[in-house]
């Protein structure tokens, strides 16, 4: 990494920090749950069952006397050192800070392996943090927003690697810590493996093959062990991670769990949420005359192009570039289990479930960027930035203001 690193990285390390501590000082009490820290104080005593739990907690499994968490439990595995001396009090919000600091300096060196010009680097690296739902999830930084902050982390690190040493086994680690926050990124599997495809080398080439997938097993082996020995701890099925048995706190999302954990009947619904939602009147259309500040982030998200403009420079990547290709099929490979998914994050800002192939979208984006960083790239960064500041404070203060009514 070149010395020149200190200069993009420091100003948006300094950025998010203001913007947070900004969008923090706006915050009225609300906290969010923490179902890590209570996860964490279970694996510290040796238990996958949580104690204490508040009556209110969505995203539990009861069975019997037993409460679990149907969350990955990853976030959990990191705060076990913190949650031993502190128990459930343990902020998971220090996670996130720590897991966005190393995410700026991965996002650096990413962009710095796709040869990307440091004074665009630092646009691109604003975007990202700053001008993203990526904010948002920082901003709360507790349980469902913090396990996207570290799959980010996970992943930048396997694609970081695949653009540099290569090492097939160390790619296939970062995969499955990924995997163990948040399952869907699994699906990212054939980027790695096609990437790591030497251009000149055929696939009938048996014995690269065959290497490349033992390596990247053994990487995925322990991750992948793990999370079928926890799953059978708790549920008896190795493949069970509990998500259908779950106490969602939502009467839409219990209908919705009705119709299939994983069906084709959620299919418009969440591409409805991922590409077309847009914000909602103040406070409804119906009302007499609308009243300030008029318009507010629909709490079951926005579409991605609504909160982030500028991601329509993926589609100025060059698709003659294999890793723009490549990238393209990991974001749709990763889409499929979203899109699928009964639920589509609840009260969030933006589609949350995004985050697990924005990784690869930032990708795209750069080198779409890359090509043409004009007065149009600056302006849609900068008007991603001021979309999702306002996102972030809704996200941290303005959603709780509403009518009950509108979050059921």
């Amino acid at each position: 990494m070149s010395s020149r690193w200190l200069v993009p990285v420091g100003r948006v390390l300094v950025s998010v920090a203001v913007l947070a501590t900004v969008i923090g000082s706006l915050l009225r009490g609300w906290q969010g749950a923490h179902h890590f820290a209570y996860l964490a104080d279970a694996f510290a005593r040796g238990s996958f069952a949580v104690t204490g739990l508040p009556e209110g907690y969505p995203d539990k499994i009861v069975i019997g006397d037993a409460v679990y968490i149907p969350l990955a439990p990853m976030p959990a595995i990191l705060l076990m050192p913190l949650a031993a001396v502190g128990g459930t009090a343990v902020d998971e919000r220090w996670l996130a800070f720590a897991f966005t600091a190393a995410n700026v300096l991965l996002a650096n060196t990413l962009l710095e392996r796709l040869a990307i010009p440091v004074a665009r680097r630092r646009w691109l690296l604003l975007l990202f943090f700053c001008g993203t739902i990526y904010l948002a999830a920082f901003a709360i930084g507790r349980s469902w927003f913090l396990a996207q902050i570290v799959a980010v982390t996970f992943l930048l690190c396997a694609i970081t690697e695949t653009l540099g040493k290569r090492r097939a086994w160390l790619i296939g680690a970062w995969l499955g810590l990924a995997f163990l926050t948040r399952a869907p990124t699994i699906f990212a599997l054939p980027f790695f493996l096609w990437m790591l495809k030497p251009a000149e080398t055929s696939w009938r080439a048996s014995r690269w093959l065959v290497t490349t997938v033992a390596q990247l097993a053994v990487g995925l082996a322990l991750p992948m062990f793990f999370f079928l020995y926890y799953n059978a701890a708790r549920f008896g099925n190795p493949l069970d991670t509990g998500y259908g048995h779950a106490v969602v706190g939502s009467a839409v999302l219990e209908a919705a769990l009705q119709q299939g954990l994983f069906s084709p009947v959620h299919l418009a619904k969440n591409l409805y949420a991922l590409l077309l939602a847009m914000p909602l009147a103040y406070p409804s259309f119906s009302a007499p005359v609308l009243v300030f500040p008029y318009i507010y982030p629909s709490p079951w998200g926005m579409g991605i192009f609504f909160t982030t403009p500028a991601f329509v420079y993926a589609f100025r990547a060059d698709w003659r570039a294999r890793v723009v290709r490549l990238a393209w099929l990991a974001v749709g490979l990763i889409a499929v289990p979203l899109l699928l998914y009964y639920g589509v994050g609840w009260v969030q800002f933006g589609y949350r479930y995004a985050l697990d192939f924005y990784p690869f979208l930032f990708v795209l984006t750069a080198r779409g960027i890359a090509r043409r960083f004009d007065v149009t790239a600056r302006a849609l960064t900068v008007a991603s930035v001021l979309i999702n500041v306002w996102g972030a404070w809704w996200q941290m203060y303005g959603f709780w203001m509403l009518p009950p009514e509108l979050l059921r």
